[in-house]
């Protein structure tokens, strides 16, 4: 019988997908086979992939829906932005094997492969080192990084972001670095510090940066305390939280 291979990111929408692209005889109905489960990964939609079957409703068993069958309906749902409890099993395993740091490493090395991979990036894994106890530096590199970083460093903000409000990272931190661009970030923000600063000496405004990292904003504000007469204030809620350079009151 016939067979075609759908995209879709939820059941709605492949039904909807079925119903355009089948036209079905009274005496026949379909059958899904799931190829791969959708997924989200933070700011990624990956579609599911299925193969859609024509059937005679003769050769299913009464018990079966025509419709979207309950069982396909079920793993879906349960896989919907989840790792299947089969890939969780094969991780718990790898953990009673290695020490806690090895584990972690390796759950980060998975995370940003499956990532890449879904997201057909042209980015690869440089090494990811442990810093201390908690803290972990992922080095990328590729043509595509420049997707990854953003203008001034703002999507990747959001991606470390992002990851630290992941279940299974919520203990660590995960910082992104590539060709050292967070330390020609630092030297960039160290100019802009004293530049603005210089203003506000000479002008007595207040001057309102853009959101940062608090990273970033740990450096801005470490910058403007060398510069006499200065002091910074921080406004508002991550991941939007900016800085305000004001001169200080006499």
């Amino acid at each position: 019988m016939e067979k075609i291979i759908l995209k879709s990111q939820n059941e709605e929408e492949l039904k909807e997908m079925i119903e355009r692209s089948l036209t079905l005889k009274e005496d026949e109905t379909y059958r899904v086979k799931i190829l791969k489960y959708p997924k989200k990964i933070l700011f990624v939609n990956i579609k599911g992939e299925y193969e859609v079957e024509i059937i005679k409703k003769a050769e299913i068993k009464k018990s079966e829906s025509e419709d979207f069958p309950k069982k396909e309906k079920k793993q879906i749902q349960e896989n919907l932005g989840n790792n299947s409890r089969e890939k969780k099993a094969v991780l718990k395993s790898n953990f009673t094997k290695k020490n806690a740091s090895d584990a972690t490493t390796d759950k980060i090395r998975g995370f940003f492969k499956e990532f890449i991979v879904n997201t057909k990036l042209d980015i690869k894994i440089v090494a990811i080192k442990k810093e201390n106890n908690d803290k972990y530096l992922v080095l990328l590199d590729g043509k595509d990084m420049r997707y990854i970083i953003g203008e001034k460093g703002n999507t990747l903000n959001n991606f470390e972001y992002l990851l630290s409000a992941i279940k299974k990272f919520k203990n660590i931190k995960i910082v992104v670095d590539s060709n050292n661009y967070k330390e020609k970030r630092e030297i960039s923000l160290r100019e802009l510090a004293r530049k603005k600063g210089k203003i506000v000496l000479s002008t007595g405004n207040a001057v309102k940066l853009n959101p940062m990292s608090a990273r970033e904003r740990k450096i801005i504000h470490e910058e403007i305390s060398f510069m006499n007469g200065l002091k910074t204030e921080s406004i508002g809620e991550e991941p939007k939280r900016y800085l305000v350079i004001k001169k200080i009151d006499n």
